[in-house]
This record gives C-alpha cells, sequence and structure tokens, in this order.
C-alpha cells in the first residue's frame, strides 16, 4: 500500500531543500501555527467552560478536540467549518516560511510545487 508523501518530503527527496532546512522550518511552523482548539477559543467561537469541558472530553475518549465539540454540542458542523476555515487563514505554509528564510526562491517554490502536483503525492520515491 502507497503511503501519501508529504510536500516538505518531497522538496528533501527532489533535493530542493537540506533535512536540515526541513526540521529548522517544520519546528517554526508548528510554533507559529495555532491549534484548531486554540482557534476555536481565541476566535470567539467558544468560550472558556466548553474549552475545558471539550478538552476533558476529548481526553477521556481520545478523539479529536472538533469531534468532541460536536458530540458535546458545543458546536454544530457550520461552526466547525468557520473555525477550520479561520485555522486555515492564519496558518503560515512550509513553503512561505522556505522562502522567507532563503532556502528556495519563489520561482523554486512554484516549480517544486508544480512537479509535485504532477509526480502525486502518493509512494514515490519510496
Amino acid at each position: 500500500m502507497d503511503n501519501p508523501i508529504l510536500f516538505g518530503r518531497f522538496l528533501v527527496r527532489e533535493g530542493k531543500i537540506s533535512e536540515k532546512e526541513l526540521l529548522e522550518v517544520s519546528k517554526i511552523q508548528t510554533e507559529i501555527n495555532r491549534s484548531f482548539a486554540v482557534v476555536a477559543l481565541e476566535g470567539g467561537f467558544i468560550g472558556p467552560e466548553d474549552f475545558k469541558a471539550a478538552i476533558a472530553y476529548q481526553r477521556q475518549k481520545g478523539i479529536r478536540f472538533r469531534d468532541a465539540l460536536t458530540e458535546l454540542k458545543i458546536a454544530d458542523d457550520e461552526t466547525v467549518g468557520k473555525i477550520d476555515k479561520a485555522q486555515k487563514d492564519n496558518a503560515v505554509r512550509l513553503g512561505e516560511l522556505l522562502v522567507k528564510r532563503g532556502a528556495i526562491t519563489e520561482e523554486g517554490l512554484g516549480d517544486a510545487l508544480n512537479d509535485f502536483k504532477e509526480k502525486g503525492t502518493v509512494g514515490y520515491g519510496e
């Protein structure tokens, strides 16, 4: 069975960036991008008490935070969609960080994205 390959791993395999650059940028991306739960709270989609209840339920059931929100009827599907959109709208993408750090040019990033789309994301180079 083929496993999906992530864009960052694709860039390393294609020799566009180094493993070290990928690790550094991935760490920065993780530090900058907010989780779904934090976006839900900070964006005012849920209050602090609902946040605490959903976190406790999530841990108890071993489910995703978004599922805890819907199972507890704290948020409906529409609100979950709004949280998703807010999270995506504020996310910093790997490619953007690579360009800002000078690891790849904007043109090189565009070319790599096109190559990634052409070659597919499953089982490449494994």
